[in-house]
């Protein structure tokens, strides 16, 4: 029984060690003072038991404060905690607070929102409305929104457009499609075939960290300088 006490009060100290009383303390007087940055930061802590017990209800009432203080961040996140369970599910509200962030400049609102209409969960299904919040995404500098929109309009045959948002993704830091664009004009076909274009999109493709960007630059460098 001593051991068993032992061993639980181990786990118990473990856990106080790992909580953040100064972080907290600091983000929760912010919070106190319509600081809605603090807000934020703070249900992100409750949210995923970073320094704190983990506390959904919290998370809730924190995301909502900052939302209503004017953090587009804020109403994403209580969006997210309504889509998927942590406040109850509840994908209209999500869809709402999703529209909220993205008018008021939060690109991954817009791109949850985006997700909703395309596969029409708490608002119908509206592939163009689901295009043009991905758009807007894109252009707050969203690159996987970017990549979605390129891929949509691959599938749809129209390279131009897909090209334009393959490009964006890959200015944004999307490494894969940095690559996926060196292979369209290393192969040709889709697009006109220009090595040199490859080249420089498989090096930007290396330099944010792809390996598959960096074999392929090295290899094709090498064959292209020595021609």
């Amino acid at each position: 029984m001593k051991k068993l006490f032992f061993i639980t009060m181990m786990m118990i100290s473990a856990s106080l060690f790992a909580l953040d009383f100064e972080r907290e303390s600091e983000l929760q007087n912010g919070c106190d003072h319509n600081d809605g940055k603090a807000c934020l930061e703070l249900g992100s802590m409750y949210h995923v038991g970073d320094g704190v017990l983990q506390s959904f209800s919290r998370a809730r009432a924190l995301y909502e404060q900052a939302c209503n203080l004017g953090n587009s961040k804020g109403c994403t996140s209580l969006g997210y905690m309504y889509e998927n369970g942590h406040a109850g599910t509840n994908l209209p509200k999500a869809a709402e607070l999703y529209e909220r962030a993205c008018v008021n400049g939060d690109a991954s609102g817009c791109e949850s929102l985006a997700m909703l209409y395309e596969n029409g969960k708490g608002v119908s299904e509206d592939m163009q409305k689901a295009v043009d919040y991905y758009d807007r995404a894109c252009n707050g500098g969203d690159s996987s929104s970017c990549a979605h929109l390129g891929l949509l309009y691959e599938q749809d045959g129209n390279m131009e457009y897909a090209v334009t948002y393959y490009q964006n993704s890959c200015d944004a830091g999307g490494a894969s499609e940095c690559v996926h664009l060196g292979s369209m004009y290393y192969v040709g076909g889709a697009v006109e075939q220009n090595e040199e274009r490859a080249i420089l999109f498989f090096k930007k493709a290396c330099e944010l960290g792809d390996e598959t960007g960096c074999k392929n630059y090295e290899k094709i460098k090498s064959s292209y300088y020595a021609q």
